[in-house]
Parts: structure tokens; sequence; C-alpha cells
């Protein structure tokens, strides 16, 4: 069997749904009720998608090629490409709010507290799996001064990658998975400028100087850190806000679910992936928005991204994409650290898989559930301290 062979991807696939449907009983994680479930299986096979990924690359990584991408279009595709779907994901979701917050405002505190318990109760877990892990390679030994060191975990809080510790390589022990966090936050800081130009939002002075002052610094950190393909994968969100203005239309709907939709977009992926190396070129663009299009308007490809296997894939997305770094880390480079058959290496990916989800239901059963729910509580306590002041 090849490092890339497809093969395994399906059974592997399988074996994750059915392991997630097993677990989220015991964990009594229920698929979350929305508008858009369509969109909620999606994120779950795009991080999935990322986590075979970098499981490729680990392989030849453990070749001494290098952390590149792997000698594969298709896995290639697995990467950058969903994570650019991620990125549609949030400009639609969130264009979305601001269209139905036309007529009657946009609470902007709700708003950033929200993505601020959404995203850093799990993010900060993450983190100190890497401390331990810089730890365990550094053998506990301080290599560069306490300041240094302090400015460097900072730095990761800001969603930059420095080494730690004088460990070159740091951001591998995540997959490298942190740069797309930056670009996330940079657009949510824009969000109340996009309010304004496109539907006459008003916001507080407040709320425009923070979001200014924020967006700025993760223009710096974008700028500093990830300055290749910076501005195509900015691009990539206007490809999220096209659905959002028709979205809502039955018209539209109708089209996106019919079968030859379906159809058409699996076509468009499969010229996308290919012909053509990535995603960031204007055809491939165009072909992937226009999949994202008819996804966001309601088609569920033939009733795969509905599924409640898929739902609840999609409900511990966040969990398997920051995690499965670590993960990767801990068994192919702290417990294996050597060259493995393509065989064998197919073989611990599959039990990685079967890990990962129980990792992730654990992670978001215990740490982005709570973080979620604690929305409200942590508003009302911000609210109460702005008024104090």
């Amino acid at each position: 069997m090849s490092p890339v062979s497809l093969l395994p991807v399906v059974p592997i696939l399988l074996l994750v749904l059915v392991v997630i449907t097993l677990v989220s009983k015991l964990l009594h994680i229920t698929p979350q009720e929305g508008r858009y479930k369509s969109i909620d299986g999606l994120r779950g096979y795009l991080a999935f998608f990322v986590f075979l990924h970098h499981a490729v690359i680990w392989y030849f990584f453990l070749q001494g090629r290098g952390w590149t991408a792997p000698p594969s279009q298709v896995y290639s595709h697995f990467g950058p490409t969903s994570v650019s779907l991620f990125f549609m994901i949030t400009a639609f979701l969130f264009f979305s709010k601001l269209m139905a917050a036309k007529q009657k405002g946009l609470d902007w505190l709700k708003l950033y507290v929200s993505r601020l318990t959404r995203i850093l109760p799990l993010y900060g877990f993450m983190l100190l799996l890497l401390l331990l892990m810089v730890g365990i390679l550094s053998k506990w030994m301080l290599k560069e001064p306490l300041p240094d060191l302090l400015l460097h975990i900072g730095g990761w809080l800001l969603f930059m990658e420095p080494a730690i510790n004088r460990m070159g390589g740091t951001r591998f022990i995540v997959a490298g998975v942190v740069w797309s966090l930056a670009f996330e936050w940079l657009f949510y800081f824009s969000l109340p400028f996009w309010g304004w130009l496109l539907f006459r939002l008003k916001a507080t002075a407040v709320t425009y100087l923070f979001a200014g002052l924020m967006l700025l610094i993760f223009i710096w950190v974008i700028q500093y850190f990830y300055p290749y393909n910076a501005l195509a994968r900015m691009s990539v969100f206007a490809g999220g806000m096209v659905p959002a203005f028709i979205a809502g239309k039955p018209q539209v709907q109708r089209i996106a679910a019919h079968w030859l939709t379906s159809v058409a977009i699996l076509l468009l992926l499969c010229f996308t992936v290919l012909f053509f190396p990535h995603v960031f070129a204007p055809v491939p663009y165009v072909c992937l928005t226009l999949c994202f299009i008819a996804i966001a308007c309601g088609n569920t490809l033939f009733g795969i991204l509905t599924h409640q296997a898929s739902c609840l894939l999609g409900q511990i997305s966040y969990s398997i994409y920051l995690i499965h770094g670590v993960l990767l880390f801990v068994v192919f480079y702290l417990c294996i650290g050597k060259a493995l058959t393509p065989q064998i290496h197919w073989l611990m990916v599959t039990l990685c898989s079967v890990v990962l989800m129980v990792v992730c239901s654990l992670t978001y059963r215990f740490i982005e559930r709570p973080g979620i729910d604690a929305t409200d509580t942590v508003k009302r306590t911000v609210m109460h301290y702005l008024e104090d002041e």
C-alpha cells in the first residue's frame, strides 16, 4: 500500500463515524440544533481531512523529508482547502448574523464574549499540552532567559507560533494549525466595519475603537508570522459572504437541494483537486466557492452532511482541529520516532483516529461545552465591571 493511497480513507472515516456515535451516547453529546445542519456536518469532515493531511505529512517527516506538503495532490488539498472552507463557513455564519441584525441591531459585546468562551478554553488546554511537550523534550531545563520564555508563551496567546525554550519547530507539536486562528480573529474584528459599510449597522465608539485596535494587532501578527499567501487566504472569506445574501431564498434552496446539484458539487471538487495544486488561484477558488454556496443554501450531499453521525463529528470538529496535532506528535515522534512501512503507518493512523474521537469527545464535553454555556455569565460579569468603571 502506498503512503498516499486513498484506499484507507473511507474505511477509517466509517470507523470514525461509528466510534463518535458510540462515544457520544456515553457522554450524552447530542447534535446541535440549528438552521444550517449541512454546515454542521461539513465541519466534521473538514477537520478530519486536516488530520489525514498531517498524518501523511508525518510519514514523510519520519522519512527525513521535512515538514512539507505531501507528494499527493489529494492529500495536499486535504489541508489548505479544508481550512479555506472553514473560513467560508465563518464568513457565512457571521455575515448571516449581520444581515439578521439589520432591523434590531447586534449585541457586539455578546458576539465577542461568545468568541472568547468558544475558542479560548480549548486553545488554553492545547497550549498546556504544548508546554508539557516542550518541557519533556527539554528535560525541564530552562534554555532561554525567563523573560524571553514568557514573551514567547505570550506570543502563542496572540496566535503566533514562536519557538519556546529555543526549541526549533515548536509549532510542529500542534501541526502548525494556529495560523488559521489568527486569520479568524482578523475577520471577527473586521465585522463592525463590514456591518456599517454593507448593512448600516451601528456600534458604539468603544466597539469601533476596540475592534480597530485589535484589527491592527492581527494585521501585524499575520504580516510578521504568516505573510505567505496572506492576501489569498484572507480573500477566501469572501466566498462565504456570498451565500449569506441568498441562502434564505426558497428558489435558491430548491435548486441547492436537488440531487443534480450534489452531483455538480462532487464533480467540481474532483476537478479542483485533480487539476489544480492548490485552491489559491481563480479557477479552483471559484469552483470551491460554488460548492460551498450550494451547501450553505441547503445541499446535503445525498444526506451525508445531515446524518446524525456527521453532525456529531461536526460537533467536536474544533477539538479535532486543535488536538490532532498533539496526538500525532506523541505517537509518531515521542513513541515511535522512526520511519515506518506504509502498512504500519496506516495502521497507526487508524488507531490514532479512534483515540482522537474519544479524546475530542471528552474535550468537547468537559472543556468546549462548559465554555459555550458560560457565555451569558461572562457577558454579565463584563457588563458589571464596565458599569462599575
